[in-house]
């Protein structure tokens, strides 16, 4: 039987199947009232050969008018905006999200250029930065890396030194020395030594009066461009010296060139860093101070040169002879054993909050009154022995690897039995162990002991201060807790703190205070620590011989520095 709108169809060309189909029906939400449904009164073929009027999809595509949909879509961007503005919000606290862009502004010619620029700096010029230019003629911004080949970028310094990291790495490998730890051991060592290096730049800065805000991002980024020279150097080393180092002619050839090329390079890059011009007209991030005498410009220069050779030559050889660490054998291993780091750092946390307790005694003894112990500044003692001891401990162990206080050297009677020819002693001497023993390297105990109290004192104290002065004025809502000030609650006042995790509220600290206020105590501290630990620091460098020893020595020493400083931070 036949439909009467079948036969108006024109004639088909192709077999009809006679068959039920056996394809499952979808279960699709019913088409719109207004597209008729030609079911088998029309060909298939003109169906085919149609051009769709609205959704490619057809009515699938009525999905995304779906109100269920729409709400979850809505849902969705609303939850991705919030968190995109708490992120936003939460980083600009410590870094200008803006900022960092600027210097990740690069393009490949740009970072092609640069690396020449870097490595071949002698016949560049000019290099003086960029800036925009107002409608009116004056200037204002520094112009982004992709426009001024000058402008420091922080993508070459950030993929070097995730190249050194590897190539570091890869060298090792091919000796037969890798170690997973390699990879935290050699990042750890690159980044302690960008931290000193532009902890000794901003003190520096400071101490010659030089202001920018863009500065610290700056010296970042300039910082980083070592590693370019580092990495040819080893690469070119390996290669010819067939992998033994960079020692020999071709190792120190290479080194020093590329020495000497960044030494200029940051010489001259820096410049207008550490010695701005007078420019009335400047605007924005490099706007300038007045017009320095001839003896602080005097003074910014041979800062200047300090920096680009003597500093650059100390960080850029303890990068190139990194000294890998040596895998401990299994049998001997124990694993419950702490890392000599950990136990520095508990025992230094220890120490610093016991002479936190003593300095109390000392306050109740002098006043005559009962000891009642306050543990808010002892907990704040012991916090600041865990944040404070990684970094001194790193410190260390860079200070002995680049300069070694003691050297293996040649016992007396060795010596005396090889000038007499005595081989029976010298077998004796051999097989008792007794032909070397370490030898005191006076030199090298000297540059540790005077980069120690230079470098090492005025970090550590400007960072005592500004952690002491944070922690402190986060912790000022102890007077209108439910606790009080007093010292009887104290240690519930921590432990309710501790609990619901608002015992110390860093987000409330005005950090421009807490800068004024290190910044005004800064000289006192320092010359008080010079009265006490450079007496402490020669002996820790010329008897004892690992760096535990003189961490729990110096902890100890430090029981009494601890004491004054509680004292000092108690008055303030």
């Amino acid at each position: 039987m036949q439909r009467s709108g079948y036969g108006q169809s024109p004639p088909l060309h192709h077999p009809v199947p006679q068959h039920v189909s056996t394809v499952p029906q979808l279960r699709s939400p019913p088409p719109p009232t207004s597209q008729p449904q030609s079911g088998y009164d029309g060909s298939p073929y003109q169906q085919q050969g149609r051009a769709p009027s609205g959704n490619m999809f057809g009515q699938y595509g009525n999905f995304i008018n779906d109100p269920a949909a729409q709400l979850a879509s809505q849902f969705g961007q609303t939850a991705f905006k919030q968190g995109q503005e708490y992120l936003e919000q939460n980083v600009n606290r410590f870094v200008s999200v803006s900022a960092l862009k600027h210097y990740f502004n690069v393009t490949n010619s740009y970072v092609i250029n640069k690396l020449f620029l870097v490595l071949f700096p002698w016949r560049h010029k000019p290099w003086s930065r960029k800036q925009t230019v107002s409608p009116g003629g004056q200037e204002g911004w520094y112009l982004p890396p992709r426009d001024d080949i000058n402008s420091p970028d922080m993508y070459i310094p950030v993929m070097s030194l995730v190249t050194y990291i590897f190539l570091q790495t890869l060298i090792a490998g091919l000796r037969g020395q890798f170690q997973p730890e390699l990879f935290g051991y050699i990042a750890t060592t690159a980044l302690v030594v960008v931290i000193v290096e532009i902890l000794g730049l901003k003190l520096g800065c400071y101490l010659l009066s030089i202001s920018n805000e863009s500065q610290l991002l700056d010296l970042v980024a300039y910082s980083g461009y070592k590693f370019v020279g580092v990495i040819v150097t080893i690469s070119l080393a390996e290669i010819v010296n067939g992998g033994k180092g960079t020692g020999g002619v071709i190792g120190w050839t290479v080194f020093g060139y590329t020495f000497f090329a960044n030494a200029l390079f940051l010489m001259r890059s820096l410049k207008y860093v550490l010695l701005p011009e007078n420019n009335n007209n400047a605007q924005g991030p490099m706007q300038t101070m007045p017009t320095e005498g001839r003896a602080k410009r005097s003074q910014r220069l041979q800062f200047l040169f300090f920096y680009a050779y003597i500093v650059q030559l100390f960080f850029i050889r303890n990068l190139l002879n990194l000294k890998m660490p040596k895998a401990a054998a299994p049998a001997k291993k124990d694993d419950n054993e702490l890392s000599p780091i950990v136990k520095a750092t508990l025992q230094a946390s220890v120490i610093a909050g016991i002479s936190n307790v003593l300095a109390q005694a000392i306050s109740a003894y002098k006043d005559g009154t009962p000891l009642v112990i306050d543990w808010v500044p002892v907990f704040q003692f012991f916090l600041f022995g865990v944040i404070s001891t990684p970094p001194n401990f790193l410190w260390q162990e860079l200070l002995e690897t680049t300069f070694p206080s003691h050297h293996i050297s040649p016992t007396t009677s060795a010596i005396r039995s090889a000038s007499a020819s005595d081989e029976k002693s010298l077998d004796d001497s051999a097989s008792l162990g007794t032909l070397v023993e370490p030898a005191l390297n006076k030199g090298n105990t000297f540059i540790k002991w005077l980069l120690d109290q230079t470098v090492g004192a005025a970090v550590n104290t400007l960072l005592f201060s500004m952690f002491m002065h944070g922690t402190q004025a986060a912790m000022q809502h102890r007077a209108t807790s439910s606790f009080g000030s007093g010292a009887d609650n104290s240690f519930w006042f921590l432990m309710d703190g501790i609990k619901r995790g608002n015992a110390i509220q860093y987000h409330s600290v005005n950090w421009n205070w807490v800068w004024e206020e290190s910044k005004r105590e800064f000289w006192s501290l320092l010359v008080a620590s010079w009265k006490f630990w450079p007496f402490v620091s020669i002996v820790n460098f010329a008897v004892l011989k690992t760096v535990a020893a003189r961490s729990l020595a110096g902890n100890l020493a430090g029981i009494a520095w601890g004491v004054y400083m509680s004292l000092f931070a108690a008055a303030q």
